[in-house]
């Protein structure tokens, strides 16, 4: 079967938010024709003025077409969800906006397709609206015309593309333009928020620079329009031409803080990427999700660091990629990078840490084994020749081994359809280094699986790289080992473990990060003791390099929340000697890891908390205000609750609120976190915000036992927000760790006797993660 083009006609009722669609299909099949229809009512299906018949699925409708080569015509009607996927209702104030999100598989909420990913076709929409609304499409409007107190609104044709890519906004629109070179950039938002609009054009318009001559193919449609979505169940969608995002991962202006630009410059760039890998080049079938995702990650780090090289956005990027990874993939439940996606249903899952941070993280592995120029020429190919078009993991491989003349197809085979990674022992005994690896696995089970590990490595100063293709390789010098690093840059997805760490020499930050990462993963697992790693801790105490410091932050507060009266006094008093350290410094990165250092301090420390809180009415940097609202919150100043929700509600962006929200959060009293986490069940907060605000509520360690019998008591309402999405599955997977830590065995019989199909994966992360720490109680 072949599609060659839907042309869609759509006459829409904004106000009983429901529509009449007309659609002509031209295509060729020798077989009935099976069409994708949830929840559409398909009335008509005829060819040339001739009914054909039609049998009607609960998510289908088969059409007896037999062997055919035409257009079909086929009336229907459809309504506007009340979730977030398919075409739905994205509320605002008093007002709403209707918008679509069609990954993975909700085209077929929207109109009649074959809503697959390897049966590409050019697409033609035409909408019939109130006069006074706008329409957003994926391309440029054609015509306009005017029929009573209605207008139709007719689109170019798009390129060939997948049914999931599609995208249609209606509502009221301010818009900023970038005319200042092709494509035309625009950013659009909901009335009001335009002002916001300057920084997010400027970075789209970079980046697409960046991207045509990374992979030296133009941008090939006429425009980009990055649209705020007020209500959005993701982070944002690579809509081909009409992207769209939460309004926190695309607004920004001169007074939003370093971290909201930082978010939105990585967002923006990752999007993009998919414009090119994802949208011109598609997978052909979910089994290769990784391939747009792990690569649309790696990219944007890539153009960021271009862009603003004074972020070191790929020291974040082992800090917030391989890190997140190597934890989730460390778990007995996880899966292969390639996963074995049988059917639609099983999709929404595998949007995890495996497909983005694994993924990405063994691209950054292999550029860096091939070099730069060998991988961006073998990329390039790769999207030369299968633009338009669709394509496997394995066509990749032959076009970066094309380009290299290395074994990529040989290794790449060992890292993605493996799942889990290695831990590398090192020995060193007189001139020789003993490399021996193993799988690593969080609650120290053993697996001697193995895996084609580039090593990277540098002993008495100078540089070394082998490939490890069994359990133990020896590697001799002409003289005694004196000193090493092993996992140059922290390019590799391992763990290393040094038989002597007293040998560990001249570790960039870079190094230094994976030093501390690995051996907080050696600490959980019960392969060093407590004490062993506190003697890294301690030598770290006046670190001035801010990401081995971001990490022990992160490992310490995690610490302190798992045991206050145990871990209590080094978590304290790192973040009392990083304060003063981080509180001098006026850099970029500085000013982040500072806010960081403030914000877990005013969770741990009282008297702290109380000093800073006193800065409440001063006029702060944008920075630290999320750590001084927290403080305020924690004081126990009479009213003060009313004052932040009251504070909360008035803001206009996001960006603030989410400031506020983290406040309302903060209380030591649970019943305040709970009536927080209750304004989501009253539309206070968004739906979007339901789960995203979980995490924040498990760290305050005085409200944690609330926050899990809220969890209990609303689980169906929060999974009724969710639906569609895997979205419940990967925040139980990060939240129950830390939020069962005081009720192991209440978290794991709830889940036990409440099924929860779509999160299943999740939980049972979670729940691994959260025997594991409960170890350290």
């Amino acid at each position: 079967m072949q599609i060659n083009y839907y042309d869609v006609f759509i006459d829409f009722d904004f106000k009983g938010l429901k529509y009449y669609g007309h659609e002509k299909i031209q295509l060729q099949t020798d077989d009935k024709l099976v069409l994708d229809a949830d929840g559409i009512e398909v009335k008509k299906v005829s060819s040339n003025g001739n009914n054909i018949p039609f049998v009607i699925g609960e998510k289908s409708v088969t059409i007896n077409t037999g062997n055919f080569s035409g257009e079909l015509e086929i009336d229907f009607e459809g309504k506007v969800r009340d979730d977030l996927v398919g075409i739905y209702v994205a509320p605002y104030d008093s007002s709403y906006i209707v918008t679509t999100q069609f990954e993975s598989s909700h085209a077929r909420k929207f109109i009649p397709c074959v809503d697959n990913p390897a049966y590409k076709a050019e697409f033609k929409f035409t909408i019939k609206v109130d006069k006074d609304l706008d329409v957003i499409s994926n391309m440029p409007i054609q015509r306009i015309e005017y029929e009573n107190d209605k207008k139709i609104v007719e689109f170019l044709k798009t390129p060939r593309m997948s049914t999931y890519l599609i995208y249609l906004g209606i509502g009221k629109f301010e818009e900023y333009y970038d005319y200042s070179a092709e494509p035309t950039v625009i950013v659009a938002t909901v009335p009001g928020k335009i002002s916001r609009g300057e920084i997010p054009a400027s970075y789209g318009r970079n980046f697409i620079k960046f991207y045509e001559e990374y992979f030296g193919i133009k941008y090939p449609l006429p425009k980009e329009h990055l649209i705020a979505v007020p209500e959005f169940a993701f982070g944002a969608m690579e809509n081909w031409g009409a992207i769209t995002f939460r309004e926190t991962a695309l607004l920004a202006d001169k007074n939003s803080s370093i971290r909201q630009l930082r978010r939105v410059a990585e967002v923006i760039a990752h999007e993009l990427a998919h414009q090119w890998f994802g949208d011109l080049v598609t997978m052909k079938w979910w089994n290769d999700l990784w391939l747009n995702e792990s690569f649309a990650t790696f990219m944007s780090y890539k153009a960021v660091n271009w862009l603003k090289p004074e972020w070191d956005f790929w020291g974040n990027f082992i800090y917030e990629e391989t890190s997140g990874a190597m934890i989730k993939d460390s778990l007995h439940i996880t899966h292969p990078i390639e996963a074995n996606v049988k059917n639609v249903e099983e999709i929404e899952e595998i949007f995890d840490d495996i497909s983005y941070g694994k993924g990405a993280s063994i691209l950054r592995m292999i550029e860096y084994y091939l070099g730069n120029e060998d991988f961006r020429k073998g990329i390039s190919s790769y999207l030369e020749s299968h633009k338009f078009s669709n394509a496997e993991g394995k066509d990749l491989w032959i076009s970066l081994e094309k380009a290299s003349g290395k074994p990529v197809s040989k290794i790449m085979e060992s890292w993605i359809t493996q799942e889990g990674y290695p831990e590398i022992d090192v020995k060193i005994d007189g001139n020789t280094v003993i490399f021996t690896q193993k799988r690593f696995f969080q609650d120290g089970s053993e697996d001697n699986k193995i895996y084609l590990v580039p090593l990277t490595f540098e002993i008495n100063g100078k540089k070394y790289n082998m490939l490890l293709d069994s359990q133990k390789q020896e590697f001799k010098i002409n003289e005694s080992v004196n000193s090493i690093k092993v996992n140059l840059d922290k390019s590799g997805f391992y763990r290393v473990y040094y038989d002597n760490i007293d040998k560990i020499a001249n570790l960039n930050s870079l190094e230094k990060f994976g030093l501390v990462n690995d051996y907080f993963a050696f600490l959980l697992s019960g392969k060093i003791n407590f004490d062993q790693y506190k003697k890294i801790v301690l030598t770290m105490m006046n670190e001035d390099n801010y990401l081995p410091v971001l990490e022990l932050s992160s490992q310490l507060m995690t610490l302190y929340l798992i045991n206050k009266q145990k871990y209590g006094k080094i978590a304290v008093d790192f973040h009392k000697s990083q304060e003063k350290i981080w509180s001098q410094k006026k850099d970029e990165l500085g000013k982040i890891t500072y806010a960081n250092i403030l914000e877990n301090l005013v969770l741990m420390d009282n008297e702290f908390a109380i000093e800073l809180s006193k800065k409440i009415n001063e006029n702060i940097d944008t920075e630290i205000k999320d750590a001084v609202l927290m403080a305020y919150a924690r004081t126990y100043e009479e009213n003060a609750y009313e004052k932040l929700l009251e504070s909360y509600k008035k803001e206009k962006f996001d960006e603030e609120k989410q400031r506020y929200l983290k406040a309302l959060l903060s209380f030591k009293e649970s019943y305040l976190v709970n009536n927080t986490l209750s304004l989501s069940l009253i539309g206070l907060i968004k739906k979007q915000d339901i789960l995203r605000i979980l995490p924040l509520a498990a760290r305050n360690l005085e409200s944690r036992r609330a926050v899990w019998v809220w969890l209990k008591t609303y689980i169906d309402e929060v999974r009724k927000a969710y639906q569609g999405t895997g979205i419940l599955g990967r925040i139980l997977s990060d939240t129950l760790p830390i939020l069962g830590l005081d009720n192991v065995n209440d978290v794991v019989n709830f889940f036990n006797e409440h099924s929860i199909p779509e999160a299943k994966k999740g939980i049972q992360q979670g729940l691994e993660m959260l025997k594991i720490l409960s170890r350290l109680t």
